[in-house]
């Protein structure tokens, strides 16, 4: 399931009317019915078993201090709240729309703009509910703030939020296409900065964009087209689309944003799709603008182009001619391109998997043929202070990240959430949720926890090995985001901190998460790494 801000979750089934929109700051009051029973709520079937698997049991039973731990769950909908349903602690605050007497404060954008939550969108509701079950769901806390993020404008204000109420720990099981290089900078990093800055501690989803996505440099051949792969078409990525009536975006960046939002780029990228006949069915040409023009409906300030094909028909399936395909291709209409610039192809679809005829497993509805296999990541999972959290599955995105460093920091081998309605969810943002309640729990352990504690720890855990992958790790130490400003506290530069740096061409290990001993956790943050 996809959005326009990509929320990282593969089968998410559970989604029931929609609710009324919340104001601003609202809680869950509980309700009853006629004869005084509560409405039943959906909830993790195996809490018990699942906070054993994660190394809560028994050591990290009823802390005291989960009362005082405040989580934000950033997302684009919350589907299920507001229904007088318990699915979370009755003081949980929603807040949809943002007050314009706030936004006006902090210099958010217009204070009339509002966007509401998508509708019916259950996956903040769901993913918040896993972090409640993970910490033990105890009535008492911790305490949720449930906000809204659809888009940058709403992040910032999210952020922004989230930093006033003196929140410990954000979740964001999301991603944005746009909005950075794919080196843990530009606007959306920039936005993540000020909660890190502010002492809050970040878990993000790596994404669902295994095999989805192309890397390369940005090589002009002498008619304009760039040069993306060897071969007969060295000018065309392929894909194949295997279901009729299907929605297929096809998504351009290349590395010219900036840390300001819609800064301007001199540099244009055009972005033409077509069928295996040659005939162009979808076509991205807006013209990038510089400078401080307002950009006309054609126009954009952004290094970005857009495909949205829908209804597209299914790919005629002709194994014996792997470029019988529907073919991308990009070309240069302006700018100077050197040998730094990059760019990446991102292709995605709203309908992922289908079950085909006579089959008994599911299979990918888009298979890009030209996909590199790594680079993966979207801004906020590349920020190098955040916790990116992916899984086991081909279709979790791995790094490394455009400044070569590995990404993601931890993986669940077994994402998969069940619910007492019968559904199943799966993929890197239910993963990431398990890991924002086992680090929930373990802020209330130790509530002088910070960023590099919980990197430190990502690097103790087990290694898992993806052969899919293409890279290898080595450790070296770094300053993490060097000239990184805070556009809030003037923060120059991080605390120089261990990561690790990847070379390509080589089997990717990744490092599945170990909850420390209550014993090491307290030395870890009494020794201050």
């Amino acid at each position: 399931m996809r959005w326009g801000m990509t929320v990282c979750l593969l089968g998410l089934l559970a989604s029931g009317r929609a609710a009324r929109a919340q104001s601003s700051g609202s809680g869950l009051a509980p309700s009853v019915d006629a004869y005084g029973r509560r409405p039943s709520a959906a909830r993790l079937a195996d809490a018990r078993e699942v906070r054993a698997r994660l190394g809560l049991v028994p050591e990290y039973e009823d802390l005291p201090g989960i009362a005082s731990v405040k989580v934000a769950v950033l997302d684009y909908g919350f589907d299920g709240l507001g229904t007088g349903r318990p699915y979370l602690p009755s003081d949980a605050v929603v807040v949809e729309h943002y007050d314009p007497d706030f936004v006006r404060r902090f210099d958010l954008g217009d204070p009339s703009y509002r966007k509401a939550f998508e509708s019916p969108n259950s996956h903040g509701r769901v993913v918040a509910q896993i972090v409640w079950a993970v910490t033990g769901s105890r009535p008492i806390g911790p305490k949720f703030f449930l906000l809204n993020a659809s888009g940058p404008t709403m992040l910032r204000r999210a952020v922004r939020f989230a930093i006033e109420r003196r929140v410990d720990i954000i979740l964001f099981s999301g991603s944005f296409e746009g909005g950075g290089n794919g080196d843990g900078r530009g606007p959306i990093d920039r936005i993540v900065g000020d909660a890190l800055a502010a002492g809050i501690l970040w878990v993000n989803a790596a994404g669902n964009y295994g095999h989805r996505v192309y890397n390369g440099p940005v090589r002009v051949l002498p008619d304009g087209y760039l040069r993306l792969r060897d071969g007969s078409d060295v000018a065309a990525l392929r894909f194949r689309n295997r279901l009729d009536e299907n929605t297929v975006t096809v998504t351009l960046t290349w590395n010219d944003y900036r840390e300001e939002e819609d800064a301007g780029t001199d540099k244009d990228l055009d972005l033409y799709v077509e069928d295996w006949a040659g005939r162009r069915v979808g076509a991205g040409e807006k013209v990038q603008v510089s400078g401080d023009r307002i950009p006309g409906p054609d126009e954009s300030r952004n290094p970005r182009e857009r495909v949205v094909l829908a209804d597209l028909p299914a790919s005629p399936d002709l194994p014996a001619d792997p470029d019988y395909t529907y073919r991308i291709r990009l070309r240069a209409k302006r700018g100077r391109f050197t040998t730094s610039d990059r760019l990446r192809v991102l292709v995605s679809a709203t309908r992922d998997v289908y079950m085909p005829s006579g089959g008994d497993t599911p299979r990918a509805a888009i298979e890009f043929l030209d996909a590199t296999r790594e680079g993966e990541l979207y801004p906020p999972a590349d920020h190098p202070l955040v916790l990116t959290v992916g899984e086991t599955s081909p279709d979790s995105a791995v790094g490394p990240t455009a400044d070569r460093r590995h990404k993601p920091d931890v993986v669940l081998e077994d994402s998969r959430a069940f619910f007492t309605d019968g559904q199943v969810s799966a993929g890197s943002s239910i993963a990431a949720a398990y890991v924002a309640g086992v680090v929930a729990v373990l802020k209330a352990a130790e509530p002088g926890l910070r960023p590099s504690h919980l990197l430190w720890l990502a690097r103790q855990g087990t290694a898992i090995t993806r052969a899919s992958a293409r890279v290898r790790t080595t450790r070296v130490t770094i300053s993490p985001y060097p000239l990184y400003s805070s556009s809030t506290t003037g923060l120059s530069t991080y605390p120089t901190t261990s990561t690790t740096r990847l070379e390509p061409s080589m089997p990717l290990e990744l490092r599945g998460w170990r909850t420390p001993s209550r014993a090491r956790l307290a030395e870890l943050v009494r020794e201050g790494r």
